[in-house]
């Protein structure tokens, strides 16, 4: 069995990366004809080139851009299992970390972490952030499953994700503002808005929706804490878009009122994993279930 030397695959990794010999001896501190020579050792133990010369830089070869895939792969193992070493391997196999957005209906988000806990004996722990807080800590292994109003896409990242369902979009305002029902929609030209910033899908839709019935508004605050949201809203700063379900309990309290339905417009949410060299293989099922 032959064995690999894991210098050269990241050596060949950076040369790839920097497309030259010199370019790559500064970064790795590593003198030009030893990489060099590196490089060849791991060609001759491959059997094959890995590089073209164009000038003075290297270009993958057709068998480079293969073994590079393997390489970028290897590599993304190796962070993994440093990050995991890392946070302490054994809690973290007793323990799964789910981040939701805040804005999440709550009813959705217990019924994902029941479906995820069903027969487990792991302890579920959950946070709860901004969704690109949460997807930073996503890709960089600290969360183990995201959940938020946004399907996770990342650039080098295979994602696996499932719609955990849509729910239906209003207006909501304090009580004060209950004369804007009569002749809705129209009645909310030039209106205030507490309003999501653009990374929430939301806000591009209710942008588009205003702007195809003609109609003009005013933000007066842009923040993505929905509980600030909800309170500036009571206090009459403002009306906000919001889910039905998600503004159900705020209703109720007789806070905020229900200024009509945005039709056409629905919330939907999202629950997804980045796809890693060691899969949690009980929470694929789960995803592909729900």
């Amino acid at each position: 069995m032959k064995w690999m030397n894991l210098h050269h695959l990241k050596y060949f990794l950076v040369i790839a990366e920097e497309g030259s010999i010199a370019s790559a001896s500064k970064k790795l501190l590593v003198g030009q004809p030893a990489l060099s020579a590196q490089l060849k050792q791991f060609e001759e133990w491959l059997g094959t080139k890995l590089f073209n010369r164009d000038n003075k830089r290297l270009v993958l070869n057709e068998a480079g851009e293969y073994v590079l895939r393997y390489a970028k792969a290897i590599k993304e193992l190796e962070d993994e299992l440093v990050t995991n070493m890392e946070s302490g391997y054994t809690a973290k196999a007793r323990e799964l970390t789910v981040g939701a957005q805040e804005s999440v209906p709550k009813s959705m988000l217990a019924g994902a972490i029941s479906a995820i806990g069903k027969g487990q004996t792991f302890q579920i722990r959950v946070i709860e952030g901004t969704g690109s807080e949460l997807f930073e800590l996503l890709l960089a292994g600290k969360i183990d499953v995201f959940i938020g109003n946004f399907r996770p896409l990342a650039d080098g990242k295979e994602m696996i994700y499932s719609s955990l369902g849509k729910e239906s979009v209003s207006v909501w305002g304090a009580n004060s503002e209950a004369k804007l029902k009569a002749n809705f929609p129209k009645s909310l030209n030039a209106q205030r808005f507490i309003l999501p910033g653009f990374q929430n899908p939301l806000r591009h839709d209710f942008d588009r929706f205003m702007l195809e019935a003609g109609l003009s508004f005013h933000v007066a605050v842009e923040a993505q804490d929905t509980a600030l949201q909800k309170e500036l809203v009571a206090r009459g700063d403002g009306l906000m878009v919001f889910g039905d379900e998600s503004a159900k309990a705020w209703a109720k309290s007789g806070r905020i009122i229900r200024i009509g339905g945005l039709k056409g417009l629905k919330e939907e949410y999202w629950i997804g994993m980045v796809k890693r060299a060691i899969d949690n293989k009980h929470l694929k099922e789960i995803l592909a279930s729900l």
